[in-house]
Formats: structure tokens, sequence, C-alpha cells
């Protein structure tokens, strides 16, 4: 009995060993690397550099840019978050009926999650440019008649307006996953006892898919802080910098203006704070589970 437990052992460790060695590899190590490279001045070619501690960080705090574009990564973040997650849901509800062409309903909402991110970007920026102006000047709708993507005071909801349109799908499937996991004898008694949709929906729907809700909005929200290809095919960052994201600073300052330990500075920054809000999401939500 000691030698097969013994063998099982070393089994084991065979298969877990290679995909610990993988992690240690790719993740930990360049984590740690990193920010070690941060406490330095090191511009990514040079083969010297020089300690400078916590200088990096302290730019990053008092650096005007760094922190108009926190500012928008956030906003953005947690707009198209909500929006995406309530858009979602209510597709969700719907496809969840019986109804015709249901699973092909299902299908043409999911195209958007199928293509590529510099696509969709590439795709919208001519909507935009070239579609949108023409349909405003049909229909004399003033502030559809120039590119949306131009305007410093509309493109962000421009940009909003994509990221919702190509996130939603993603989180439909989870939210449809988890109604389809709620028993329809609920229902059924809920509606002998008089209760309408919107009662049904309070007291049943939402409580039981709560963590459904907390997977979509921690999931919505780390993509939208790490977004990147996006903005780039829509706006490129502009018009100047208001579109600017970490993701984007991190690429402009530390590849294309040779501050590698900088843009090194900046990623460990939006590492923490992506950790921070998903530890704050998760326990604001569970709590709510708890309390339904």
């Amino acid at each position: 009995m000691r030698q097969k437990g013994g063998r099982a052992s070393w089994i084991n460790a065979g298969f877990i060993l290679p995909g610990l060695l993988l992690l240690i590899v790719f993740h930990t190590y360049p984590l740690i690397s990193g920010f070690v490279y941060s406490l330095t001045d090191w511009n990514g070619v040079a083969r010297s550099f020089d300690f400078i501690g916590l200088d990096n960080y302290v730019s990053l705090l008092t650096d005007a840019r760094i922190l108009n574009t926190l500012l928008f990564t956030f906003k953005y973040a947690l707009v198209c978050a909500v929006i995406a997650n309530v858009v979602a849901l209510a597709a969700a509800l719907a496809l969840n009926r019986k109804m015709r062409f249901r699973n092909m309903l299902r299908s043409i909402y999911f195209l958007p999650s199928v293509l590529g991110l510099l696509i969709i970007g590439y795709i919208w920026r001519e909507i935009f440019s070239k579609v949108i102006p023409l349909l405003g000047n049909s229909l004399h709708i003033s502030f559809l008649q120039s590119n949306l993507l131009s305007d410093s005071d509309l493109v962000f909801w421009a940009v909003a307006l994509v990221t919702v349109w190509q996130s939603a799908p993603l989180l439909l499937v989870i939210y449809l996953a988890g109604l389809q996991t709620i028993p329809t004898d609920l229902y059924e008694a809920a509606s002998i006892d008089g209760a309408n949709r919107f009662n049904e929906f309070a007291k049943i729907t939402l409580p039981l898919i709560m963590p459904s809700i907390t997977i979509c909005f921690v999931l919505a929200m780390k993509n939208n802080l790490m977004v990147y290809d996006l903005l780039v095919a829509l706006t490129g960052g502009g018009p100047g910098f208001s579109t600017e994201s970490v993701t984007m600073l991190i690429y402009n300052v530390g590849i294309l203006n040779n501050r590698y330990a900088y843009g090194l500075a900046s990623s460990i920054l939006l590492f923490i704070i992506i950790l921070l809000t998903a530890l704050l999401q998760v326990v604001l939500l569970r709590r709510k589970e708890v309390q339904l």
C-alpha cells in the first residue's frame, strides 16, 4: 500500500510540476523582475542602469498625464461594465423565454464576441467617420453630422457604445447559464401566489443569479481596465490624450519613448488597481449573495 501510495504521489507530482514550472517562468519570474526593474532608471536597451528606489512611482503619482489616464480608464471601465451587464442581463431574460428563432437570435447576438478587437475597432471607426455622419445629415441631427471620434465631448460615449456592443454577448452566455439553473417550480409557485413579472424578477431571479452577476461584473471590469486593442483601432488615444488608457500609456511611454522602467512602474500600478478592484467587487457582491 505504501509503495502504491508513493508511486501515486510521484505520478501526481509529474502532472503538477510542468504546469508549476510554466507558471514560475512565464508569470512569477516576470512579475518579480518587472518590479525590480521598476525601481531603476533602465531604458530597456542599455546594459547598465542605476537603482533609484521609488522615484518612478512618485513620478507616476505626480504626473498629470498618468492621473488623467487613470481617471479615464477607471471611468471607462466602470461605466462600460455597468451598461454591458444591464444590457446582457436584459437580453438574457428575453432570450431565456420560449420564442420562435430563439437559438438563431442567440447566435446573432453572440457574433460580436467572436470578432477580434482590432477588426471591431476598424469597422466601427469607418462607421463613425462615414455612415453615422451621412445618417445624421439625412435625419438633420446636428451632433451626428460629424465624426464622434474626433469630438472630445462625445468620444467617450462613442467608445463606450462599441465596448458594450462587443462585451455584452459574452456576459449574456454567463447570465443564460445562471438563469437556466433556476428551478421553474419557483416561478410556478410565485404565479399561483399572484406575483407579477417584476416581483418574480426581484424576489426569485435576481437573488439566484447573484453569483453570475459577481462573475460578469468582475470579468467586465478586468477586461475594461486592460483595454488596448479596441482603443488603438478606434481612436489611437485621441483626440489629444482624451481616450488614452493605462495600457496604451505603458506602451507609448515605456516602449516608444525608451522609458522602460517607468512603463514597468505603470504596469505594476495597473496590476495593483485591478487586483484591489476585483477584491472589492468580490467582497461587496459576495456579501450581497449572503444577504439574499
